[in-house]
């Protein structure tokens, strides 16, 4: 009994010590973090920041795009993401509108297009769209950040007049433990091992997919506002969800 309790204080101490210790001593590596349940998505942000612009951008007024309009597109306070695939979902809310949408991914110096897509929605809400793994578009990189953005093409003759908004995407590598976490076939699983692990592309995707799946359940509501609120984007999270795309 006594060699039980010394164990188990010991662990205690070494998972005090390991708490401490500066996040940037940590390798870019996705590492499995013990998955706790709740009623929450425990979302936690990596330490990665990138420049500002997640603010919803708006618009002087024409004829497609009324004044006030505005797009938020659905990213963490960081302004950057993390994922695990070279196929990651981004997600925007765009209200009622007649404008193009395009939606571009670029490399981290904005020099090089990797993928574009140009949509239209017919109705206002939260819409998805999937970087594809195949095709003619470049694939996402381990180790690199992307830029991506979404623009509604108020004025096709000036494309100044967009409402622009910008967010970042960072493919990473997961260590064995998280891939063997998130070979679990249960949904709700992945959905936290994503979370505890600052997945963020992944961790709204796979909920983002459970709830259109069960439109009814209001378990994955309650999950799926509680963590865009958690993230800042409580304006936008009683929208519906649209698409994919």
């Amino acid at each position: 009994m006594k060699r039980f309790i010394h164990r188990a204080t010991l662990a205690v101490a070494v998972s005090a010590i390991a708490a401490t210790l500066p996040s940037s001593l940590a390798p870019m590596r996705a590492q499995s973090q013990p998955l706790l349940l709740s009623q929450n998505v425990n979302f936690k942000p990596p330490d990665v920041t990138a420049p500002a612009n997640r603010q919803g951008g708006t618009h002087r007024g024409n004829k497609l795009c009324p004044a006030g309009l505005s797009i938020t597109p659905l990213v963490p306070p960081t302004n950057i993401g993390l994922t695990l695939t070279d196929s990651p979902t981004i997600f925007v809310y765009v209200p009622q509108t007649s404008a193009k949408i395009e939606f571009t991914v670029l490399n981290d110096k904005e020099e090089e297009v990797v993928y574009e897509k140009t949509f239209k929605l017919d109705k206002s809400g939260i819409v998805g769209v999937t970087i594809p793994a195949t095709g003619n578009n470049k694939s996402l990189e381990v180790g690199k950040r992307y830029v991506w953005s979404f623009s509604l093409v108020c004025d096709p003759e000036d494309r100044s007049a967009d409402v622009v908004v910008k967010g970042f995407v960072q493919r990473i590598e997961p260590e064995a433990t998280l891939k063997s976490d998130l070979a679990n076939p249960d949904p709700m699983t992945r959905l936290n091992v994503y979370a505890q692990n600052g997945i963020w592309y992944e961790t709204l995707a796979t909920l983002a997919q459970m709830r259109r799946q069960t439109p009814g359940d209001a378990r994955l509501t309650a999950k799926w506002t509680q963590l865009l609120q958690s993230q800042g984007l409580e304006s936008v999270a009683a929208q519906p969800l649209v698409g994919p795309l």
